[in-house]
């Protein structure tokens, strides 16, 4: 038997106890690649799994320093990392040698990987060097960008960025796209570098996805139609697979990744369990997104007309008032005749009118004028850059959508008309001042027998 096959024999036969070959080949095949790294921060070692983490073969680095491959931005906190490795305590008290330290390590073809670092130290080995692991950290990296932009209200897109760099560190070579929003035949929101591709055709893996729940698999290009088939082996891919997300409460899902790949084929089963990891935090990114939106919605708006409110309203008036940009305008309007509506009729129909009342308005005034609730049956109105005069003929045509008969259902005809002080707003005007002042305007309206507007040319 020569040396080759009695080593094979003590590598393989399960009846013999571990000898170098098979501790090498361990190293050599690592799921998470590690080296051997001396005091200096110089590569003694390399395992060859670092090739498919990082495209570098061991070879290209032993020798050299670890800022070959650690990022400038991250290099400090790296080796303020080793160097803290000397004054971890041997065993038994601490067992492992340190923690994961996140750091973004070069690719050979200059990309950058989000990884962890972690070291066993010279005194939990024995040995006179560092044994340096390293992980991929999209994931985590991902979770923490979340909760940090979910933290500091991020834009939604920012959030959506991190899920994408997170499915191209799990699938390495892969074009990631998330589409969010679909209606209509698109997305209302759309991130990565493969959302180009997202193009709607009956026949779309991501529409087919959406309709039935269910996961897709593109295996080849043959199962997309000619046009998008085109487009992806224009940009070099081969295969595309879909994961539709469903956010709680939603009848079905709105939201999809798409990953797409150079190599045919079907996914791995550790490729989907990180696609559908990264799933899951997609559908909590979106539920934030959905409770924040709708957090900020009550904040500035009333809930029984959808207008602002008057937080919103004064808030708008004192920028506007700060800018002094031109003349503006602001109109306060009281309804006439509201209160027997609420007493005889009941409350019920009161919100109804109310409802009614402030779609009216809404529609009488200019696009971008702000419409408010400022509370009870009492509405105002802020027309930027509208002089006394125009602010004259919004004042007539609000009297006048206000005219006609409100038909609630069951009801016959309700009428309630409006009476509105009419001012202007000057430069520096405290917002509760300017309303003050269209208060009396409008008192002074009902005072001459209501349903019409008087207007209030300053302060005092």
């Amino acid at each position: 038997m020569t040396a080759a096959e009695t080593e094979r024999r003590q590598t393989t036969d399960p009846d013999v106890e571990p000898i170098p070959g098979m501790y090498r080949a361990i190293a050599e095949t690592a799921v998470n690649p590690f080296a051997v790294v001396d005091d200096d921060g110089v590569f003694r070692w390399v395992g060859r799994s670092i090739e498919e983490l990082l495209g570098w073969r061991p070879e290209e680095l032993v020798g050299r320093t670890i800022d070959a491959i650690v990022a400038p931005h991250c290099l400090d906190e790296v080796l303020e990392a080793f160097a803290q490795l000397e004054h971890v305590p041997g065993k038994p008290r601490y067992p492992r040698g340190g923690v994961g330290q996140p750091a973004d390590l070069i690719c050979r073809d200059g990309s950058i990987t989000h990884c962890s670092v972690v070291a066993a130290t010279k005194s939990q080995t024995g040995l006179p060097f560092h044994v340096v692991f390293a992980r991929r950290a999209g994931y985590e990296r991902a979770l923490d960008v979340a909760l940090e932009a979910i933290a500091s209200h991020a834009d939604l897109c920012d959030v959506l960025g991190a899920l994408v760099d997170t499915l191209q560190q799990s699938i390495p070579g892969c074009r990631v796209a998330i589409g969010v929003g679909w209606q209509d035949g698109a997305f209302s929101v759309i991130a990565g570098d493969g959302a180009h591709l997202l193009v709607d055709e009956p026949d779309a893996p991501w529409r087919r996805a959406l309709e039935t729940g269910e996961d897709v698999v593109v295996r080849s290009l043959e199962g997309l139609s000619p046009g998008a088939a085109a487009r992806a082996r224009a940009e070099g891919l081969a295969s595309c697979w879909v994961h539709p997300v469903t956010v709680p409460g939603d009848e079905g899902p709105t939201a999809v990744m798409v990953m797409w790949r150079p190599h045919d084929g079907i996914p791995t089963r550790f490729t989907w369990l990180a696609v559908h990891r990264t799933g899951r935090l997609l559908r909590f990114t979106l539920q934030w997104d959905r409770s924040h939106r709708a957090l900020e919605y009550a904040a500035t708006h009333d809930v029984l007309t959808g207008l602002a409110n008057r937080s919103a309203f004064t808030s708008r008036v004192r920028e506007i008032a700060k800018l002094a940009e031109g003349e503006a305008s602001v109109l306060f309007v009281d309804l006439d005749r509201f209160k027997p509506v609420n007493d005889q009729l009941g409350h019920l129909v009161g919100d109804r009118v109310l409802q009614a009342v402030a779609q009216r308005l809404s529609g009488a005034v200019r696009p971008g004028d702000l419409v408010a609730r400022i509370g009870g049956d009492e509405f105002a109105v802020l027309c930027e850059r509208l002089g006394r005069q125009e602010a004259a003929g919004v004042a007539d045509r609000l009297v006048a959508a206000m005219e006609a008969p409100i038909l609630v259902d069951g009801v016959p005809g309700i009428s309630v008309t409006a009476s509105i002080g009419v001012t202007a707003l000057a430069p520096g005007d405290d917002p509760e001042t300017v309303l003050a002042r269209a208060d009396r305007a409008m008192r002074r309206a009902k005072a001459s027998g209501r349903g019409g507007w008087v207007a209030d040319h300053g302060p005092g």
